[in-house]
């Protein structure tokens, strides 16, 4: 997570997210990937955050998973993503504010997961965007409840796969509840320099111990 890749998703607020499930059962949250190549290697660093978080969740005993509900390649749909995360990323991290706020494309509210990963042509600032809730016809499930979308890769830096990898999760991250702290080198933290993913030891940056403390309010089953 570089500097100039701030995330926007500071505005997360607990009530988009679902009820913890039933003891003994599992909620899934469908995860939608759109992608503009099918050999598009940021689908498989998606696919390794997605793996991850299920891991993570797993260990601590949650009973949340995420999961991968369908992959779209060059979406008809796509210019109408494409501008309206460009429309989010230049807000930089200020609120959404009601009709003031950018007002996402049905191309993209009728989808149907709970998120939608966007893997974007642009050197965007990454985000994770909640979306206002939509009315759902007879039959359908609900409409994303997040807009996460990802910036197109930077070959001329250094370990960038391993830094959007860790980006992936952290917009992942918010989706499930966690928000920016000030802990360096940490998976939430934001603002973060690329530094701390391409310095780490390990594949993963880390969560702290708050991060998995507030999983554990919004996602262990009473």
């Amino acid at each position: 997570m570089t500097t100039s890749a701030r995330v926007v998703a500071v505005f997360l607020v607990a009530f988009l997210l679902p009820v913890a499930a039933a003891s003994g059962q599992v909620a899934e949250r469908r995860v939608l990937i759109v992608a503009p190549d099918d050999d598009d290697e940021r689908v498989t660093l998606a696919r390794e955050a997605v793996a991850f978080w299920n891991r993570t969740l797993s260990d601590l005993d949650l009973d949340v998973r995420l999961r991968e509900a369908d992959l779209v390649i060059a979406a008809s749909n796509s210019r109408a993503m494409e501008n309206f995360a460009r429309q989010v990323s230049q807000r930089g991290g200020r609120l959404p504010k009601g009709a003031f706020g950018p007002q996402p494309p049905r191309e993209l509210t009728d989808l149907q997961a709970d998120v939608v990963l966007f893997l974007s042509r642009q050197p965007l600032m990454p985000f994770a965007w909640a979306l206002p809730s939509q009315p759902t016809q007879p039959g359908q499930s609900g409409s994303p409840e997040f807009f996460v979308a990802i910036r197109t890769t930077e070959p001329k830096r250094r370990s960038d796969d391993k830094v959007l990898r860790n980006v992936i999760a952290h917009e992942l991250g918010h989706t499930l509840g966690l928000s920016h702290h000030r802990t360096t080198a940490t998976l939430m933290c934001g603002p973060c320099s690329s530094a701390a993913a391409e310095d780490a030891p390990e594949e993963w940056l880390p969560l702290t111990a708050d991060d998995q403390s507030r999983l554990r309010e919004l996602h262990l089953a009473q």
